[in-house]
């Protein structure tokens, strides 16, 4: 997934576009003294590349214009189809600014934003379902895919790749068929995924089988961000989402796919796990105010002011449970009500 493009000229940022949370300003500054001294070391018109935890950083210059242009990807992403872009993305701005480089107002760099969309659409984001036959990973599809809700369950043969947008984003979706069988395609199924989410159906019998598919992910595709949906959570003997946590050792989501309307939540839960920038669509916005309460919260605590610390951490506990992060959930919930015992 391209998750940051950034554009530099002397140094200095002139271009950025965010699709997925990986620098903060200061990590940004570390990185670009590497790449500095890189390029410094003979790096002229040709590709380098870095690593910034999971992210991988390429970049390419043009040392006549003192330009250096950056792509922050995954490391699952097709590191050819990535040089090409970039490269794409270079010719476009010389082209384009070339001539007018050392008076350019920046303001009229947002031509750029079409292109770069259309870049990020080629560096295909791979997004993996995964589960045993019946835990409901169809459904999901559908449901995130706006698609109809299939009311008995017709297993799925070898699998289905759909696509799916959010916002202006677009990703491919891979269904894979769930029937041990087909065991032996898993591993190609589940290669080179951005993102694989674990479909459970929150029996404790599926829940333990399914740490088969932890240890797959782990194996075949490391760096991949995943967590598990606690699917089918209206059902007597569904397990508590801590529950499947602690059995499972990755983030779960509690959901009921076969309810339409929770359509807007599969998305947020896409997009949490992806670490997607929360801008680039108003279906997102749930997951912008979380953060941002998060970090007001930090900063009461900071201060002192608990009495604020509360009001922010019973914001985040009810924006959590809409989105299904039971887990999360719980710990505001548990501070609030620890500040509130404390303050009364």
């Amino acid at each position: 997934m391209l998750r940051q493009v950034y554009i530099l000229k002397k140094g200095n940022i002139i271009y950025e576009k965010d699709f997925g949370r990986v620098l903060t300003f200061e990590n940004f500054q570390s990185i670009f003294k590497e790449v500095e001294a890189e390029v410094s070391r003979g790096l002229l018109d040709d590709f380098g590349s870095t690593h910034f935890f999971k992210y991988r950083i390429i970049y390419t210059v043009d040392s006549e214009l003192d330009l250096l242009f950056i792509f922050i990807i995954g490391f699952n992403d097709d590191l050819e189809t990535v040089k090409r872009e970039l490269k794409k993305l270079k010719t476009e701005f010389l082209v384009s600014f070339g001539d007018i480089i050392d008076n350019l107002d920046p303001s009229l760099l947002e031509i750029f934003d079409p292109l770069i969309e259309s870049i990020h659409k080629k560096i295909r984001t791979k997004i993996s379902l995964v589960g045993f036959s019946g835990v409901g990973k169809t459904t999901i599809t559908k449901l995130i895919s706006a698609g109809e809700i299939p009311d008995t369950h017709i297993p799925t043969i070898t699998g289905k790749v759909s696509t799916i947008k959010i916002g202006k984003l677009v990703f491919h979706l891979w269904d894979f068929a769930g029937q041990e069988q087909f065991s032996y395609l898993w591993s190609d199924f589940i290669y080179g995924s951005d993102a694989v989410l674990l479909i459970t159906d929150s029996t404790l019998e599926n829940v333990e089988k399914s740490r088969y598919f932890v240890e797959l992910i782990k194996e075949q595709t490391p760096n991949a961000h995943s967590a598990a949906i606690a699917n089918k959570q209206d059902l007597d003997n569904a397990l508590s989402v801590e529950k499947i946590e602690e059995i499972l050792g990755i983030k779960a989501y509690s959901m009921i796919a076969i309810e339409p309307g929770n359509r807007d939540k599969m998305i947020q839960i896409v997009a949490d796990i992806l670490e997607m920038n929360t801008e680039e669509s108003t279906l997102l916005k749930p997951l912008f105010e979380r953060d941002k309460l998060i970090q007001l919260a930090k900063q009461s605590l900071e201060n002192g002011d608990l009495a604020e610390s509360v009001q922010y951490f019973d914001k985040i506990a009810d924006l959590c449970l809409k989105l299904g992060d039971d887990a999360l959930y719980r710990e505001f919930y548990d501070k609030a009500q620890k500040f509130k015992r404390y303050l009364h």
